[in-house]
């Protein structure tokens, strides 16, 4: 259900929030982030590549970037590992804390480093075009965080995913 979420999120945002080849608003790795918090890093990972792949199959230029699948791969792994660890470490810290760790720390190693790196490789993005992508992050993040935070405070799916 992530990943078909993802997915759909994925189309809209492409064909609405883009503009140039570089730059996209998107909310696509709010349900990457928030299998991967939920469930774990695996599950995260999973529903990610799963969801780049039949997205990119999807769109009207169906090639498949391996370095941004890669990246797409690390917002769902990172936002579980993060979130398992910070709970394993830190087990007093406030469920909050670990869930804004895991958004930041999934946006900035996948969406911001690696997905910049496979845009400048594969489509000549130019190097300024981080920071934005970094302000991009910034913004979307932070939604995405209370988004899913607004959703884990729902008593049916706090019940469920304990």
């Amino acid at each position: 259900m992530l990943l078909a979420l993802s997915v759909i999120i994925g189309i809209i945002c492409k064909n609405l929030f883009t503009w140039g080849i570089y730059y996209r608003v998107t909310f696509e790795n709010f349900p990457i982030i928030l299998a991967g918090f939920c469930f774990g890093p695996f599950y995260g990972a999973a529903v990610a590549v799963g969801a780049d792949v039949i997205s990119c199959l999807c769109s009207s230029n169906p090639v498949i970037n391996p370095i941004i699948t890669l990246g797409a791969a690390a917002v769902g792994f990172v936002s579980g590992i993060v979130g398992a660890v910070s709970r394993k470490l830190a087990p007093n810290l406030k469920n909050t804390t670990t869930l804004a760790l895991s958004v930041a720390f999934a946006h900035l190693i996948g969406q911001v480093i690696i997905k910049s790196i496979g845009k400048i490789v594969m489509f000549g993005m130019p190097l300024a075009g981080v920071l934005v992508g970094l302000g991009i992050s910034c913004v979307v993040g932070i939604i995405e965080f209370f988004l899913i935070r607004t959703i884990l405070k729902i008593p049916e799916i706090a019940k469920f995913l304990k």
